[in-house]
């Protein structure tokens, strides 16, 4: 397959109102709490800290404050009976995206099937940059400055009220952020399930 950075996948239900309220108003723990080694506050300082272990929090780079909060059993189960149930359960969440980070490559997978409960901001964009010389798959957790080195190669506003499935070995970075971004987060390690593939 040709390589691609995001597609929007519509056709996926929305999740249902009832089991998003219960999670939107999670508060967040303080950053002190993280650790390499909490099982329960887990965070990543580099990438030999990810070894697909469980955690309830997950602060995946130290260069933000952002943090993942895991789904609870019965949004895990809505998601395997009307998403797919080929993902990774114990590394899927809601991120509360606090502060805006640096183009990067994710550290816990390859592929994500996100939805955006709020975006950001209505300016809010989607980008995926190639580092000027190099190659346009990256390893996980690469991280770059803002930069002319940086070429744009795609960019979506939001998105809004629709699933999508990003390429996340690609640098992206969301722009123009001017309040709390807040998505579902539905991991899948190195392959996307055939199920989902089919939609593409």
């Amino acid at each position: 397959m040709k390589e691609w950075t995001y597609k929007l996948l519509p056709h996926l239900p929305h999740p249902p109102q009832s089991l998003i309220e219960i999670i939107v108003d999670s508060r967040r723990p303080e950053l002190s709490h993280f650790s390499s080694e909490d099982d329960k506050y887990l965070g990543i300082k580099k990438r030999e800290d990810w070894k697909d272990q469980s955690y309830d929090w997950i602060q995946p780079m130290a260069s933000n404050k952002n943090m993942r909060h895991h789904f609870k059993k019965d949004f895990q189960n809505w998601i395997a009976k009307n998403i797919t149930s080929e993902f990774q359960f114990s590394n899927s969440g809601i991120m509360f995206f606090d502060e805006p980070q640096l183009p990067h490559t994710d550290v816990t997978r390859d592929f994500v099937l996100l939805y955006n409960l709020k975006t950001g901001g209505d300016n809010s964009k989607l980008c995926f940059w190639k580092e000027i010389d190099r190659p346009l798959i990256r390893n996980r957790m690469t991280v770059s400055e803002r930069g002319q080195h940086l070429e744009l190669i795609d960019s979506v506003n939001g998105p809004f009220n629709c699933w999508y499935i990003m390429n996340t070995r690609i640098i992206h970075s969301v722009e123009h952020v001017t309040e709390l971004r807040l998505n579902l987060q539905v991991s899948f390690d190195k392959e996307i399930p055939k199920d989902l593939l089919n939609n593409f």
